[in-house]
């Protein structure tokens, strides 16, 4: 946005003091005089925010139409989801399996655990044969191969019940880790789901529309915007401009809603970057008092108070000559003054001149 700066100086009209004054000639006066810096803008809203898509779909139903009020966790939006439904149900499926399988009556487990038991009876079986051809042997009762074959199938029974054991421990791991798997798995699903229901961040009001239902919406792109917070006006400043801009001034807003009425503000925010896009800088002011009836977008023009003073002494700027003479009446030579605020139509006199001097305009001798 390229403009030229323009300094307005807000001047009370007050009655002018007795002296000399005439189309060529006038006297310094009194006057409340200020000096701004003129900025144009609009109206916005001071916390707003792009609603983004996370996913990839055709937007089905929208639930919100520019203007509306929405609160946080709001539904906005619905993209389409078929597969990701899908991936979704699969996925619980594959948890609560999982979560099946870890109970103690499962039949995984179940199984395992009767072929324990059989396993202790058969090692017991065992163990009491073994002790009984132990004793006969002592006696010659029984052969050395029969007392062979009992102890070895002592053995075999004990090897067998530790087998089934450690087989037990390890299924009981694998399906404890399937679990964490399949419910990692689902949240993520859950998750995902979610990016599909479009949901409001924060209180606000729906200022925008990029997208309608049917239409295709990429990962990362903005389906609406959302104003929160309070009303400020944004204002754009010239580069001559910007250093005389100050946090806390007093800025006179005039709405292009509501021509002829200006509404006081102040300045809260000034942008340290330029923005290439507007060709200026950028400062935000707040309104000081309520304003009816703002909406976001409205354009408006602005007066930055930069410096102000009451009572004044002031001459019209038309009479200033360069590095700040002045002619007075009844003198041969310019006498040079003190200045202090400037505008396009007058000038601060700190020092120099009384209002009881005459000035001319400098074209005349």
């Amino acid at each position: 946005m390229k403009f030229k700066s323009v300094y307005i100086a807000l001047i009370a009209l007050l009655p002018l003091i007795s002296g000399c004054n005439s189309e060529n000639h006038t006297s310094p006066q009194r006057k409340d005089i200020v000096d701004a810096v003129f900025a144009s803008g609009e109206v916005v809203m001071s916390d707003p925010y792009l609603v983004t898509s996370m996913s990839e779909g055709y937007l089905t139903q929208s639930f919100v139409d520019e203007g509306d009020s929405v609160t946080k966790g709001q539904e906005l939006f619905h993209i389409q989801d078929e597969t990701q439904q899908a991936q979704l149900e699969d996925a619980e499926t594959t948890y609560q399996h999982a979560l099946s399988n870890n109970r103690p009556d499962s039949p995984v487990l179940k199984k395992l655990n009767e072929q324990i038991v059989q396993a202790r009876n058969q090692l017991t079986n065992d163990s009491i044969n073994f002790v009984r051809y132990r004793n006969l042997i002592q006696s010659n009762a029984v052969s050395k191969a029969e007392y062979d074959k009992a102890k070895l199938a002592l053995e075999n029974s004990r090897i067998n019940l530790h087998v089934l054991e450690n087989s037990l421990a390890d299924t009981k791991k694998n399906l404890q880790v399937e679990l964490v798997n399949a419910k990692t798995n689902l949240v993520a699903q859950q998750n995902n789901s979610s990016w599909f229901m479009i949901r409001s961040n924060v209180n606000g009001i729906v200022l925008q529309k990029m997208k309608e239902n049917g239409e295709l919406v990429r990962k990362g792109e903005a389906i609406a915007q959302i104003g929160s917070g309070d009303f400020v006006a944004r204002l754009y400043i010239a580069e001559e401009d910007i250093n005389r801009v100050k946090l806390g001034q007093k800025v006179y807003v005039e709405l292009n809603s509501e021509k002829n009425s200006s509404v006081p503000a102040r300045i809260t925010k000034i942008y340290p970057a330029f923005s290439t896009e507007e060709q200026s800088f950028i400062a935000e002011a707040h309104f000081t008092q309520p304003v009816p009836g703002l909406r976001s977008g409205t354009q408006l023009q602005a007066n930055i108070v930069v410096d102000e003073k009451h009572n004044a002494l002031v001459i019209p700027s038309s009479y200033l000559l360069p590095h700040d003479y002045v002619e007075i009446e009844g003198r041969d030579k310019k006498v040079k003054i003190d200045t202090g605020i400037k505008t396009a139509e007058w000038v601060e006199v700190l020092q120099g001149l009384n209002e009881k001097d005459v000035l001319t305009l400098p074209d005349e001798q």
